[in-house]
């Protein structure tokens, strides 16, 4: 028993003076090898107090979105938290308490404004740059009912067994490669949807200097004895931005107006309100409208 308590002492002694043998370096590591050890990792480390905007500045240069001015954030320039769509989106529905699927928040503001008319939101995005964004305004935001997935929302909803009140999908259909596929996925899961998407029109496309982004040949899509008309479009230079919010793939498909509105009644959405239907906006025709299965 000595001769044990002796040398425990001397171990802990050994310990204490800092004379204990350091563990070996991992194999392959910058010690293992005699290199200098990096310290790149220590310019993640902020120096200054916390404050909204240093979280913002984490994806500095990469925002759309521009903060209330009373936020006193600096970000991007689109007014998306006072988003005329959604304000004519709470004009038609009363949201509070209401369960609504949001399909690509991008950063956040749109769920921001849903949440403050009371919803309780669940916003599933797929680019994690954008995911991350969303949690940043959800923190500054002080935003409490929202909860953001990160995720392929057509994956999502080809398996959730989630019914919801709504489903807000807006700025995603024409980013979709199979649209027709996502809008037939919505009408399983609601019997409101609120969709705000372009839409294909050759000449007015043209005419706003977006016909190089559809150089190619149209295609037509069957389904249910029905046919439809995919436009490809072409992301390009857009790529190349870390800010890019398109869809998950190179090319995407637009629908012609008349196919989108024909294909919403078919899958029972027979009941549409057009709030806004311009053919001249800033990046290609476009249309705002709530569906509904039922009056």
């Amino acid at each position: 028993m000595a001769d044990l308590r002796s040398k425990l002492t001397s171990r802990l002694r050994s310990l204490t003076e800092g004379s204990a043998a350091p563990a070996p370096a991992p194999a392959g590591s910058p010690a293992d090898s005699g290199a200098q050890p990096s310290t790149a990792i220590l310019d993640s480390y902020a120096a200054e107090p916390p404050s909204p905007q240093l979280a913002v500045d984490l994806f500095r240069g990469e925002w759309s979105s521009k903060f209330p001015d009373e936020a006193g954030i600096d970000a991007g320039g689109a007014p998306l938290f006072e988003d005329a769509r959604i304000t004519w989106m709470l004009q038609q529905l009363d949201v509070a308490g209401r369960r609504v699927l949001e399909l690509g928040p991008l950063e956040g503001a749109h769920s921001w404004m849903l949440e403050q008319a009371g919803a309780e939101v669940t916003a599933v995005e797929a680019n994690s740059r954008a995911f991350l964004k969303c949690l940043i305004t959800k923190e500054v935001m002080g935003m409490r009912t929202t909860r953001f997935l990160l995720g392929d929302f057509v994956a999502h909803l080809d398996t959730t067994t989630e019914h919801f009140d709504v489903v807000l999908a807006s700025g995603v259909l024409y980013h979709m490669r199979e649209p027709l596929h996502l809008l037939d996925r919505i009408a399983a899961v609601t019997d409101r949807l609120v969709l705000w998407t372009h839409y294909f029109d050759r000449e007015r496309l043209d005419a706003a200097g977006f016909g190089r982004q559809f150089p190619d040949e149209p295609t037509t899509v069957e389904l249910a004895g029905e046919s439809y008309t995919h436009h490809p479009r072409l992301y390009l230079e857009a790529l190349e931005w870390n800010g890019f919010c398109g869809g998950p793939a190179v090319t995407a498909n637009w629908l012609e107006r008349d196919d989108l509105l024909r294909h919403l009644d078919r899958i029972g959405f027979r009941h549409v309100e057009i709030g806004f239907d311009d053919p001249i906006s800033q990046n290609g025709p476009s249309i705002l409208l709530l569906a509904s299965k039922a009056e």
